[in-house]
């Protein structure tokens, strides 16, 4: 089976800041039977996902992840046997908005660091792993061959961070290429929201509008696109996704500012450091805090603290954790008592004003854009999402909107993913992000070109760094739409042609050299020996998830295929 039409079964791994989890559903079934994990466990929390955390041992060697990872670096820190173990947890954030290179390396919660293909990859391969065991306990017979895997990704990344992804997926955890998708996660979440009935929907009811916001709201980031409904019933975006790192691991670092100004950082990085087991015991606690705190509450709010954060602040600093909160602004604030501290309800709330300000803010500067302004319903989807607060936070601010919250909102990207992965043409078009081109060198023309820019090659007057371009910056792209061109060799004994491509953020640059002008790729193009010039057709596919060039030795008729390598 070579198509992902032809494969059995269609799995989703939806890789997340704070949580991960994997879903299937075979191709003779409807989309109401998708199954996901049920079995995850840990702490206080059940969920259909479990943590995103990875632990490898001294060696390097992948030991576990979720809850058993958690797990095990909490008793290994309880007897001071962690130091030499790595331990992953909320790493997907590092390829969020930084330069990435396929040896890029990632820092562990000790600062330990390891290649970020084998943290990410050794992620991707325990889910994997472990969806396979589940089929192969419940009998199916369903080889790995015999599966359409989907990895989903936020759509506001990188093409960097996307071909990473997939290039991991591939390398590390042996996932067949042709065998795999990338899904952007607010698309996948916007394509199940279209099956679910009525019922399945709170706040405003069942998702009708033709047009609608996305705000996909996860641990590590806010992913908003637009999509309009097109009369076939696919998708159609109509402006570029945006958005930024709001998510609720946000909220997490607010708090733990808030106890660096009582007890200082250094304080609390000795605690982090020393009490693994009690920091994961916190982080747990205000994931719990996070879900259930509602706006309009005045009551305190009572956090679990560990006993160990105070005794070391007390024995460090000779004084009370009453007495140093004295001296602070939260001083009237918040009472803390042996292992709990209650905190005035403003106080609390105060912790999500970052992304609720940040949210609200991109939504508005979204809906002042000509081909948004007339949108009136927000699509809230993602864990973040079923956070009281955030959606608060929206309806205030958009009091006119109608706004919709899918039942479990945290799992409608991974089911939907699932959906992509059988009908990726739902979505019928994209925006693009960036002004795409190859670098060219025409003939040399003075009316047109700066003197600087004139070389000779092959005995001829050229102009080099000039940006042919393919695509502009905020065109709709149809899915599997092509844009062509022609190019021709330079010189006489060329045995190869180089296609450079490069990216810019203007929408229609002059040279390749222009400020906001990225070199993305390059593919090579083996050139016959039979005549001097050669004319090689090029086609880019875009609208895709990921961009792929295809180029044609017009005498030869070999092509060449490739993705566009970002890395």
């Amino acid at each position: 089976m070579n198509s992902k039409g032809d494969k059995l079964l269609v799995a989703a791994i939806d890789f997340g800041t704070t949580y991960s989890g994997y879903a299937f559903v075979f191709k003779h079934e409807d989309f109401s039977k998708i199954n996901a994990n049920i079995v995850w466990a840990g702490g206080s929390l059940m969920s259909l996902k479990c943590p995103t955390c990875v632990l490898f041992d001294e060696k390097k060697q992948f030991h576990s992840f979720g809850y058993e990872a958690e797990d095990k670096y909490s008793d290994l820190a309880n007897d001071n046997e962690h130091q030499k173990w790595y331990y992953f947890h909320r790493f997907k954030m590092s390829l969020h908005k930084k330069e990435i290179k396929r040896d890029v390396e990632i820092p562990d919660d000790k600062g330990l660091k390891m290649p970020a293909n084998k943290v990410f990859g050794a992620a991707i391969r325990f889910l994997k792993t472990h969806l396979l065991n589940t089929l192969a306990s419940r009998g199916t017979g369903v080889a790995e061959k015999d599966i359409h895997w989907v990895l989903t990704v936020p759509a506001i990344w990188s093409d960097a961070a996307k071909q990473f992804m997939r290039e991991t997926a591939v390398n590390e955890a042996d996932i067949d290429s042709g065998s795999l998708t990338i899904a952007l996660e607010p698309e996948a979440a916007s394509l199940f929201c279209q099956l679910l009935p009525s019922d399945k929907f709170s706040g405003s009811g069942r998702l009708t509008a033709n047009k609608y916001m996305i705000l996909d709201l996860g641990g590590g980031t806010a992913d908003i696109t637009v999509h309009e409904k097109q009369a076939d019933g696919s998708l159609r975006e109509l402006h570029e996704p945006t958005g930024g790192a709001w998510g609720g691991t946000k909220v997490d670092e607010a708090f733990h500012q808030m106890l660096i100004k009582i007890i200082g950082a250094k304080t609390f990085k000795k605690f982090c450091d020393s009490q693994k087991a009690d920091h994961v015991d916190l982080l747990r606690e205000l994931e719990a805090k996070k879900r259930t705190i509602a706006p309009g509450s005045d009551n305190k709010i009572t956090v679990k603290m560990p006993v160990s954060l105070t005794s070391l602040y007390e024995k460090d600093s000779g004084e009370t954790i009453a007495d140093a909160i004295k001296e602070t602004s939260f001083k009237d604030k918040m009472i803390w008592a042996a292992d709990k501290v209650r905190i005035e309800a403003n106080l609390f709330k105060g912790l999500f004003k970052e992304c609720t300000d940040g949210v609200t803010r991109c939504v508005r500067e979204l809906l002042q854009k000509p081909e948004v302004k007339d949108v009136d319903t927000f699509l809230m989807v993602g864990g973040f999402s079923e956070s009281p607060m955030m959606q608060a936070a929206i309806r205030d601010a958009f009091p006119n909107a109608k706004i919709i919250i899918p039942a479990d909102a945290g799992l409608v990207v991974l089911k939907g993913a699932v959906v992509f992965g059988r009908e990726p043409m739902k979505i019928a078009s994209r925006i693009a992000k960036y002004t795409y081109g190859i670098n060219i060198s025409p003939p040399f023309d003075s009316t047109l070109y700066p003197q600087e820019k004139r070389v000779v090659v092959g005995g001829k007057e050229r102009c080099k760094d000039v940006f042919k371009k393919y695509i502009q910056k905020g065109e709709s792209i149809k899915i599997g739409e092509r844009r062509s061109g022609k190019h021709v060799s330079l010189k006489a004994d060329q045995k190869e042609m180089l296609l450079k491509i490069y990216a810019s953020a203007a929408k229609d640059p002059k040279f390749i050299t222009d400020p906001g002008c990225e070199y993305m790729g390059r593919l090579i193009v083996k050139l016959p020996e039979a005549q001097d010039i050669f004319r090689v057709n090029v086609d880019m596919m875009f609208g895709q998830t990921e961009l792929l060039v295809e180029a044609e030795e017009e005498t030869s008729k070999q092509k060449f295929t490739s993705y566009f390598d970002f890395l």
